[in-house]
């Protein structure tokens, strides 16, 4: 070799050829080279030759041994075929990222959140629900209901039921929701 350059016979020259072509009529090419596609290992045995399958480990010889167990212990799985140029810590390309579990602190904030919004909507609805009979006993008083008798006590009973609400509000006149209360109440005594 002179200043760094191979001297190939022309046997060597054809053979690298054939195999560049076989490789290009395979589709192993594109515009930089031989792709990784199809490439026979080099390093093994000689030329066309492949690390052998599980099966046939009892048949190596010692020569084809040894550069399996070389190439076991230097060459890592995200890069066969190559060694890793880059000093470091190998990482496997494939495999997804660790699972980062949540610590108890967060799951507890969660359940207390989760709680107090809980908490809040049942005190909402039960404001709105409050609000709602207010008004509904406001309107017995409009009535001519006076504070206090026995009928505005009778509407404050009928009127925890929602839809016993919705029926007196949906009574225009004055007189037939007093009537409305004394009949309903009548009937649910008698149940």
């Amino acid at each position: 070799m002179d200043a760094g350059r191979a001297n190939w016979d022309d046997n060597t020259t054809k053979v690298f050829l054939d195999l560049c072509i076989d490789e290009k009529n395979k589709i192993n090419y594109n515009k930089k080279g031989l792709t990784k596609l199809g490439s026979p290992m080099l390093c093994v045995g000689g030329i066309g030759d492949r690390i052998p399958s599980c099966g046939s480990e009892g048949n190596l010889d010692p020569v084809v041994e040894e550069n399996v167990a070389w190439l076991e212990d230097n060459v890592g799985r995200s890069s066969v075929g190559r060694v890793s140029q880059r000093s470091g810590k190998e990482h496997v390309v494939d495999s997804p990222p660790p699972k980062k579990s949540k610590s108890m602190e967060y799951y507890v904030e969660r359940i207390s959140e989760s709680m107090i919004q809980r908490t809040m909507n049942e005190r909402n609805l039960i404001s709105r629900e409050e609000e709602e009979v207010m008004e509904m006993l406001h309107l017995v008083e409009q009535d001519g209901v006076p504070n206090g008798s026995e009928l505005y006590f009778i509407a404050a009973e009928l009127f925890r039921s929602p839809a016993r609400r919705a029926s007196y509000r949906s009574i225009t006149a004055a007189e037939n929701r007093i009537a409305w209360l004394r009949w309903t109440w009548d009937n649910v005594k008698r149940k």
